[in-house]
């Protein structure tokens, strides 16, 4: 019989007991003094009986007893004080994270673009036919060097054709510089000329593919200098999104693999000749092969762009070729081939 059962059929029958022996003992106790008893204020603690509260203790230690025997009883308890242990150790393993996770996390969360979308006009210029430069690309807010760095490409590209190579450290650093000097070199070509034709600078940033810690941001400028026509360019930016590092083609090919890419690449340069539109109009003869490094490993193939006038006259604009990673395999370190297109992955479909 469980002993909350017995403590409750054994409480009546001794609350019994312990009222008759109360009473006996008060009509045997000797008569109380004649002396009036003293008044709260006055009495002290040792007046107090300490035994005369002793029989409390027993159905205290009973009750006790007895509810100890009720939760061994109870399915639940356990179950909550379980649930309570596992809800602090959820808490200990949620807040406790792996320093190099959280790192990796806080990277990409600061290779969140931002997007600027602005046109600069000759503050020297009045009317409609005034040079101009307009900006559009994305910028890292949490990463100034990795934007600084998609600023001054853009601002290279950018540059008028000149019959000498600008050196690097020669070059505008900022948006706001680079149309200064475009605006300068404008007037100059402009200021003895009868018809002015005012130079204009497109200059833009976007991104293109983003995969495998992987953002490739593809960068085009198209510049306006009075000719019958503007100058285009196209070149890709790969970014680790691990590191925050710029990745080159060198970086994603194995050692001793540049013949080999190239050889790829001329095959693909090949497929495009025979069944394109544009290349079928070409003789190989007047415009031959001609290696890139303007590489970019999207999704589904490793792209190759060229500037105007490699592969062929202006009409066909700049073309792109495009290298399945089946034939890379062995080229390419297994960092920059997709996930999907790994052989383990291939062989599963």
């Amino acid at each position: 019989m469980p002993l909350a059962a017995v403590v409750r059929s054994a409480l009546p029958s001794w609350a019994t007991a312990t009222g008759a022996a109360t009473i006996a003992a008060r009509r045997h106790r000797p008569p109380e003094r004649a002396d009036p008893l003293p008044t709260c204020h006055e009495r002290e603690p040792s007046m107090i009986d300490p035994t005369r509260y002793r029989w409390l203790a027993v159905p205290a230690l009973l009750l006790t007893l007895a509810a100890c025997d009720q939760a061994k009883n109870d399915p639940h308890a356990d179950s909550q004080t379980s649930t309570q242990d596992s809800g602090s150790s959820t808490t200990e393993a949620t807040g406790a994270q792996d320093p190099q996770g959280q790192q990796n996390q806080d990277q990409q969360k600061g290779l969140s673009p931002t997007f600027v979308d602005r046109t600069i006009t000759d503050p020297n210029c009045q009317g409609d036919q005034c040079a101009s430069v307009e900006v559009r690309m994305v910028q890292f807010d949490s990463d100034p060097a990795l934007s600084s760095d998609i600023e001054r490409r853009l601002i290279r590209m950018g540059s008028p054709i000149s019959d000498s190579v600008v050196p690097e450290d020669a070059l505008p650093t900022t948006v706001e510089a680079y149309a200064d000097n475009f605006f300068d070199q404008s007037a100059q070509a402009n200021q003895d000329s009868d018809n002015p034709r005012p130079y204009s600078s497109t200059l833009e940033a976007k991104e293109i593919s983003r995969h495998d810690d992987l953002l490739v941001l593809e960068l085009q400028s198209y510049v306006m200098t009075g000719g019958a026509h503007g100058m285009p360019g196209t070149h890709y930016m790969v970014i680790d999104e691990r590191t925050h590092q710029v990745v080159t083609l060198d970086d994603m090919l194995k050692e001793g693999q540049q013949p080999a890419f190239e050889a790829a690449l001329k095959n693909a340069w090949q497929d495009w000749q025979n069944n394109s539109d544009a290349g079928r109009t070409l003789d190989p003869l007047n415009w031959p092969f001609s290696s890139s490094d303007n590489a970019a490993p999207l999704e589904d193939s490793m792209a190759v762009t060229y500037d105007a006038y490699t592969l062929g006259p202006y009409a066909i604009g700049q073309p792109t070729l495009t290298i399945p990673y089946s034939a890379l395999s062995d080229i390419l370190k297994p960092r920059f081939i997709p996930a999907t297109d790994t052989p383990s992955a291939q062989s599963a479909h």
